[in-house]
């Protein structure tokens, strides 16, 4: 079970991450349909809104203090994601909450060791407003995913990135459940969730070749090549036994596959925001997509170092 400490910074740590990275999601939708569907617009301002509100709300219980983790693999926030925010909020016309982002940026490191009655009832209560809203966002996600596929609607965003975007809200809404039902996450059973990372990183590197600009063949070649080795790593996810050689090969590969694209995005972002380099999505999208393979990069350090103990 679950101890006390544990259950409020992991918590934290979970809420920080997931509802900002839907927040972006909630963003891109608001930015993806013309005004006869302003409604669908409408309703993601709504929900992005909502998660901001939650994040006000975790952010007032971390005493300014997070994972050392957390800021060494960016989780919440990048080196880049205010200036991201500042680039969207110029292009669109729309308003973001950098508040939010200026209270991660000046985070420092620490962890709650000593969490009150009080704040262990709110953050259960956070949770499940968490929930609540990640099912809202998953129905909402699966109708405009739905009427897509189906061409009775049209949004700039590809049905398959609603399904990227459904993947990763089902992740929280799994940690969620876990949290709030003092559960301890296990390594090795929860290699699904690693497969499913990988093929959401195969998913992010097939948005990125799709949303950049063809002319940028640099780009173009390191993306492409990521894509042809993340396949067959993928089919061994999918055909090899589960034995601790095999998972501790599967992980060292993902390592190494995470790694090489995790260091693609610094410059990625620095071009992006210095004009060099264009895509045809809200400049956040791409910040998104860097914290996205920081989270799982992160996750499979934690995993690594517990195969090293067995």
């Amino acid at each position: 079970m679950l101890n006390d400490v544990d259950y409020i910074n992991q918590s934290l740590n979970s809420g920080l991450f997931f509802l900002r990275t839907i927040r972006e999601y909630c963003v891109n939708i608001q930015l993806s349909f013309y005004k006869n569907n302003e409604i669908y617009s409408e309703q993601a301002e709504s929900l992005g809104r909502r998660c901001e509100e939650l994040m006000r709300r975790i952010i007032s219980y971390t005493g300014g203090k997070v994972s050392a983790e957390a800021l060494e693999y960016q989780l919440f926030v990048t080196d880049y994601t205010l200036s991201a925010e500042e680039l969207t909020e110029t292009l669109f016309a729309i308003q973001l909450a950098t508040d939010i982002t200026e209270q991660e940026l000046a985070f420092t490191a620490g962890t709650q060791t000593a969490p009150s009655p009080e704040a262990l009832e709110a953050i259960y209560t956070i949770n499940e407003r968490a929930k609540q809203l990640v099912k809202e966002f998953l129905m909402f996600a699966n109708t405009i995913k739905t009427q897509l596929e189906q061409n009775q609607l049209f949004s700039y965003s590809y049905p398959t990135f609603y399904q990227y975007m459904m993947i990763n809200a089902n992740l929280y809404q799994n940690d969620l459940n876990r949290l709030n039902n003092r559960e301890i996450a296990d390594p090795i059973s929860s290699i699904d969730n690693r497969y499913q990372f990988n093929i959401s990183m195969f998913e992010l590197l097939q948005f990125l070749r799709g949303f950049i600009d063809p002319g940028a063949t640099n780009y173009v070649v390191q993306i492409d090549s990521l894509l042809t080795r993340y396949a067959p790593l993928l089919a061994d996810y999918r055909n090899l036994p589960l034995t601790p050689d095999n998972q501790k090969n599967l992980t060292e590969r993902s390592i190494a596959l995470a790694n090489e694209l995790r260091a693609l995005f610094p410059n990625i972002l620095t071009d992006l925001l210095e004009a060099r380099l264009y895509f045809i999505v809200e400049a956040i999208a791409i910040d998104n997509f860097y914290r996205d393979v920081n989270y799982f990069y992160y996750t499979l350090m934690l995993e690594q170092k517990y195969l090293e103990t067995i």
